[in-house]
Parts: C-alpha cells; sequence; structure tokens
C-alpha cells in the first residue's frame, strides 16, 4: 500500500461536526453527496490524504441499498447507519492504491474477507464555483472482532478533480495525516489482518502492534479496562508553531495529535 488515503468520522448532523473541525483549524469542503445517501465535508492536506467528515442526509436512499454479506456487495450507507444507531465517531479508514483490483486478491489470498469490486462516482464543487465528476474504485474488507470497523482501498479516477489546492492551506498548518492508532481488544488477535490488509509485516509496539502503510502507519493498542476511554487517535502533521502541536484535541469523538 501507498500509504493512508483518508479517515472517516460519522455523526448525526454534519454541520455540529464541521464546526467542531473548524474551530480546531481545518478548513473544509463544501459539502457532497454520495449517491446511496450519505452526504461528507473533507479536510485535505498538502500530503495528499484527507479527512472525511461523513452523516447520512437522504436515509432513503441508503435503505434501499441491500444488506451487505461476505463476497457480496458492502453497503456504504447501511454501515454508517447502523454505526450511527449506537454512537459517531471513527468508522472507517481508508489506504491509498493503484490497483484495487490485486488488493481484493491479495486479501482473498490472506484469508480476509472480501466484498465485491464497487465503482462509484460523485459531483465535487471546485473552488472557482464549477462542478466536475469525480470517480473511485474501492475495495473493502472487515475483521469479525472488529465489528463496528471497515478498511478499504480507494482509487481515484479523476485526481486532478479531487484535489483541491484551494482548501489545503489549514488555519492550523495541517499538511498530512501520519498515523491512525485503534484501541482493540487483544490486539495481538489481530497481527495477521494488520499484515494481510498491509502487505507488511507488523511489529510490537508497547502492548499493541503496528504496521507501516507506505510513510505512513496503523497502530493497534489494548483498549483500556474503563471503555470510556477507548477510541482512536489521528496523528496529524502540523507545524511546530501549530495550535495542535504536542495536543489531543477530541473532536467527533476522535483524538488529533499534532506532532
Amino acid at each position: 500500500m501507498a500509504g493512508l488515503d483518508h479517515a472517516v468520522i460519522v455523526a448525526r448532523d454534519l454541520g455540529a461536526l464541521s464546526a467542531e473541525f473548524e474551530a480546531l483549524g481545518f478548513l473544509l469542503t463544501p459539502t457532497a453527496q454520495h449517491p446511496w445517501g450519505t452526504a461528507n465535508r473533507l479536510a485535505q492536506f498538502e500530503g495528499r490524504n484527507f479527512l472525511e467528515l461523513l452523516t447520512i442526509d437522504r436515509p432513503e436512499l441508503v435503505a434501499r441499498d441491500p444488506a451487505t454479506v461476505p463476497e457480496g456487495p458492502f453497503s456504504f450507507g447501511r454501515h454508517a447507519a447502523r454505526f450511527l444507531a449506537e454512537r459517531e465517531g471513527f468508522t472507517m479508514l481508508a489506504l491509498q492504491t493503484a490497483d484495487s483490483a490485486a488488493d481484493l486478491l491479495r486479501w482473498r489470498a490472506a484469508g480476509l474477507v472480501t466484498y465485491e469490486p464497487f465503482r462509484f462516482e460523485r459531483q465535487a464543487a471546485l473552488p472557482d464555483g464549477s462542478v466536475a465528476t469525480v470517480a473511485f474504485s474501492l475495495a473493502f474488507t472487515t475483521h469479525p472482532l472488529l465489528p463496528d470497523l471497515v478498511f478499504f482501498t480507494c482509487l481515484q479516477h479523476a485526481p486532478e478533480h479531487f484535489w483541491k489546492p484551494a482548501y489545503q492551506s489549514h488555519p492550523n498548518g495541517a499538511t498530512e495525516l501520519v498515523e491512525v492508532s485503534i484501541a482493540v481488544r487483544e490486539p495481538h488477535r489481530l497481527a495477521s489482518f494488520l499484515a494481510g490488509l498491509t502487505g507488511s509485516e507488523c511489529r510490537a509496539r508497547g502492548d499493541g502492534i503496528e504496521c507501516d502503510v507506505g510513510p505512513h502507519r496503523i497502530v493497534f493498542t489494548p483498549s483500556s479496562a474503563d471503555a470510556s476511554r477507548d477510541g482512536v487517535t489521528l496523528s496529524i502533521r502540523v507545524p511546530h508553531e501549530s495550535p495542535l502541536r504536542g495536543r489531543r484535541s477530541r473532536a467527533g469523538g476522535v483524538i488529533l495529535h499534532g506532532v
């Protein structure tokens, strides 16, 4: 894998979640809609990855999606709806890829749960007010010990319309998502999954494990006895003088750590 592509954070109120991130110094793209009933805003980074803030804005479209079954279609919207029925926060992690079809084959060979290849298009608002079509090919995988999480690879077919430098100059100086740390039960039981997901060897990190994803990292740490402290930490590269530098700020139920 070439690196981390984006982390998905879901909430019932996209406006309120957006306001949280804007208060922390992130510049967000205009609201866009997916064809299956969700809407998003993005915090794009110069390092060519991003945070996706997501909500369900047309539940009637989500309800039309077929149920997710292994080797069948994966319902992005239904997963978000199920997650939001219980909580808000981080629920999906995307990795960069040059070939999503090859990812599926490699994951299947490694014994990972997979789903049908998936491609979709949506309209994107450009900074000059025009609209362009962006398209993506996705490959999904899940693990039974991580029922609330989904991992996928994302291949962009029109990157010249997706990446918008005008939206990448954040007041807090954020330039790149460099690490995702996820609190899980018994992280060492997930070592083979993480290695199969990333295509790289895992190594110990304290009581947890980590794998490289290109220049970035995914870390599984032991969840604490106090369930209220469990969660996900997104480490974001910022300038030394950034207000996020060295801080662990909560937004959307996720810890944002400036490094």
